[in-house]
């Protein structure tokens, strides 16, 4: 088929990524998990993967099982779905209703199945939604037409028609004649269930294959885990590894993800994962080989072409080239390459003898590009996450209207920023990027900005994965990249409340499962870079806009000398009294002090009383940076996007339950050049009767102090081996460079491990003589707040 001279118009179909995560009951030869280790496959799942329903394998169905994982899901307040490959009967209707599954997918080993109808009814009857995957050949005794009216006729929700399937043990066709046959069987399928307005997939199937009037309904690996439909693409792909594991090898790699989620992960773990997801005797020696090796290229440029403009755009073609020839010559011809598999070993082996053919036109970027109208089932939980807030749309509209109507503030120049620790050719009007590895690159800073304002930047002169902005190390707004230009859109409110728009339409930011987030609101001190993923050889940036509004930074303006950093989840009537303390300091002027609060909204009262607290200390800087509720217990990330945004020369990690002594700025304030790292001499831990006076007012730390310190309550010096711990840490700005704290999904031992980390890298603290901080009581060790606030 021949296509249209001009690249088409990307869909502006914005897909809903999946939230369905998947789990085994058993691997491949049929040895069954231990009850135990798929519990913690389900809080891998969760809290790592972010999936929000999850499907549980079985060859058949194990209901006892099912049962202890549904008692396992609640409290994580995750759905589970049942996925059968019918090669046994279905339970009875009652038995099926009440085990509670979210819905069930049928995924017989061909399309003929024995049981397929009989599952089909039960979960009819039972009134659970039903989705079905058929995989592999078609027999020529198949009735394509009664297997439609089947699927149809039990209101199936959205079936998958499969080339393959890792988890599907279907027989491959016989030969070319039967894998035709069987495409040509597929087809009909697919045209019949469309014709009846149930959703379809033709998975893993090459587009010259199915001809152009299912062009709509193919999902390659591109699609696949950029559908609401199917699998978050880390979750399948960890489950597709194990398929094929011993379940003792299964338990160890849980194990080792599970504690990659803690601040307590063991190196060595990390170095032998990899050789447990993957043939060890293959994994082993490249580990190793990479161990080796990747220290080779020290000191040399960060590209080993030479850093001049004809080099790296000769690199370039070659390695566009190299990528376009990877999956055969007919594919590097064909307009589809960029977002079809082509002809993969796996379709070979299911289908032998098919042929491909190259399609011709335009290159074919975006991967929805024919998607946008065709038919999609969208459940309860994914229903609310597709319906776009009325507040987005709304900014989108504002945002809209401020580029297309108002002159920008400030153009940023291609000689005022340049590609952080790579070679980049600054050109009038554009900066060229250049990139040969599967990698993100950034651009420097493009400014310190407060909200309000809007930045734009045009992409173009090449192609790469995703574009937009980073904010901070762990926080990423990216969006895929669908035509060989863009303009991209951040536009940011006085309050914080943010909009991507790419080509004029507001985009979902790209999640990335346990490396960035996506903050609910933007916060003050904000130094955007430029984010590229995959940049294919070469791409250019250009046309940097920002627009400003009345909280922009000025450029001179001065920084404090103190940043205090404070993380507050269930602390807000302690943070209250912690911010009193700092806004009593003696001999210090407060517009020296700025307050970096991290807080999840909602959880409890703390925006208001940093309100409150800006409003009756207008001299100090308040700056509130709010976090989503899957990172309330993540203290490290949110400590490390506070402190990326600190300014002072001295920056403090304090926790919100800690009352500084009136003069312990000024005694920081006073340290020689050569002290890096202050603490203080010791806690007071106050009892809860004093806890409770202070809170109610009726106590003032900073006029009682040596009251408070001479006062009922344990006194604690040299805790930790003498390791200065994380209540209060206070270091110069410079160290952070060096030294961060671990991000973890809980806090125990990184604050140690920071300290040690200073310790060795700068030399022993200062411990400032004769000045304690008090500890307000909890009433628990808790390490996330107070359950009560007494």
């Amino acid at each position: 088929m021949n296509g249209e001279s001009t690249a088409p118009a990307p869909s502006q179909y914005d897909p809903l990524p999946p939230a369905r995560g998947l789990i085994l009951s058993h691997n491949a030869r049929g040895r069954v998990l231990s009850i135990v280790d798929l519990e913690r496959w389900l809080r891998l799942n969760r809290t790592v993967y972010k999936t929000a329903k999850i499907d549980v394998l079985f060859c058949g169905l194990n209901v006892s099982l099912f049962e202890s994982l549904m008692e396992a899901a609640q409290p994580l307040h995750v759905e589970l779905s049942v996925r059968t490959d019918c090669s046994s009967p279905p339970p009875p209707v009652e038995m099926l209703r009440n085990l509670g599954t979210w819905d069930v997918l049928l995924c017989p080993a061909r399309p003929a199945a024995p049981q397929l109808e009989a599952w089909l009814a039960v979960c009819h009857e039972a009134g659970i939604p039903v989705r079905v995957q058929i995989t592999g050949p078609f027999e020529e005794s198949t009735d394509v037409q009664a297997l439609a009216n089947t699927l149809t006729r039990f209101n199936v929700t959205s079936v998958n028609l499969a080339a393959h399937d890792p988890f599907v043990a279907a027989a491959p066709a016989r030969n070319t004649m039967h894998s035709q046959k069987s495409v040509e069987r597929m087809i009909v399928l697919a045209r019949l269930l469309d014709q009846a307005d149930c959703e379809v997939n033709l998975v893993n199937w090459p587009f010259c294959i199915v001809g152009e009037a299912l062009w709509p309904f193919v999902l390659n690996a591109t699609q696949f885990h950029c559908d609401h439909q199917h699998y978050q693409r880390d979750a399948y792909d960890f489950a597709r590894r194990m398929y094929g594991r011993h379940p003792a090898r299964v338990r160890l790699a849980l194990l080792m993800l599970l504690e990659q989620a803690t601040s307590t992960g063991n190196p060595i773990d990390r170095i032998l994962l990899p050789w447990i997801m993957e043939r060890p005797w293959v994994r082993a020696r490249v580990w190793a080989w990479h161990k080796l090796t990747r220290h080779w290229k020290q000191g040399m440029p960060a590209s080993s072409v030479d850093p001049f403009p004809a080099a790296h755009s000769l690199e370039a073609d070659r390695v566009r080239a190299a990528r376009r020839n990877a999956k055969g010559p007919v594919c590097a011809e064909c307009r589809f390459n960029r977002i079809c598999d082509g002809l993969t070993p796996e379709l070979t082996r299911a289908f032998p003898g098919l042929g491909i053919a190259a399609q011709e036109g335009e290159p074919i970027l975006d991967p929805f590009q024919f998607s946008a109208t065709r038919t999609r089932y969208y459940d309860a939980l994914d229903t609310p996450r597709r319906e776009r807030d009325a507040a987005v749309v709304e900014l989108a509209a504002r945002a809209n209207a401020l580029v297309t109507n108002r002159a920008p503030d400030r153009e940023v120049d291609a000689f005022d920023y340049s590609v952080d620790g790579s070679w980049s050719w600054p050109l009038p009007g554009c900066l060229r990027w250049f990139s040969f590895a599967n990698c993100e690159k950034l651009s420097t800073p493009l400014a310190r900005l407060d909200p309000p304002f809007t930045l734009s930047v045009t992409f173009g002169g090449g192609i790469a994965e995703f574009i937009g902005f980073s904010l901070g190390k762990g926080c990423r707004l990216v969006c895929p990249m669908i035509a060989y230009t863009h303009r991209l859109v951040l536009h940011v409110e006085a309050d914080g409340q943010f909009v991507l728009l790419r080509d004029a339409h507001p985009v979902r930011q790209v999640e990335f499962a346990g490396a960035f987030y996506s903050p609910l609101r933007l916060a003050k001190g904000l130094e955007p870079r430029i984010s590229i993923w995959n940049i294919d050889g070469t791409i250019g940036t250009q046309a940097v806009y920002l627009w400003q509004g009345e909280g922009a930074v000025p450029a001179t303006a001065t920084a404090p000398r103190f940043s205090i950093v404070m993380v507050s989840t269930r602390y807000a009537r302690r943070l209250q009294a912690s911010l009193e303390s700092v806004a009593h300091q003696r001999d210090i002027e407060l517009n020296d002090v700025e307050i970096l609060a991290a807080h999840v909204p909602g959880m409890d009262a703390t925006g208001d009383v940093l309100e409150s607290i800006s409003l009756a200390h207008p001299a100090l800087t308040i700056v509130p940076i709010a976090f989503a509720a899957e990172q309330a217990n993540a203290k490290g990330l949110m400590l490390n996007e506070c402190l990326s945004k600190a300014r002072g020369e001295w920056v403090m990690i304090l926790d919100a339950d800690i009352l500084l002594a009136p003069d312990m700025l000024s005694r920081i304030a006073a340290l020689p050049d050569s002290s890096m790292f202050a603490i203080p001499d010791g806690r007071k831990m106050l009892d809860k009767k004093t806890t409770a006076r202070v809170l109610l007012g009726e106590v003032r730390p900073w006029e009682q102090w040596q009251d408070l310190l001479n006062g009922e309550g344990e006194y604690r010096m040299l805790e930790a081996d003498g390791v200065p711990v994380g209540y209060c840490q206070c270091v110069r700005r410079v160290c952070l460079d060096r030294v961060q704290y671990e991000e973890m999904n809980h806090f125990e031992g990184a604050d140690w491990k920071f300290g040690k980390d200073m310790r060795e890298a700068f030399g022993p603290e200062t411990r400032l003589s004769g000045v304690p901080v008090l500890h307000l009581d909890h009433g628990s060790s808790n390490w996330y707040g107070a359950a009560r606030h007494f």
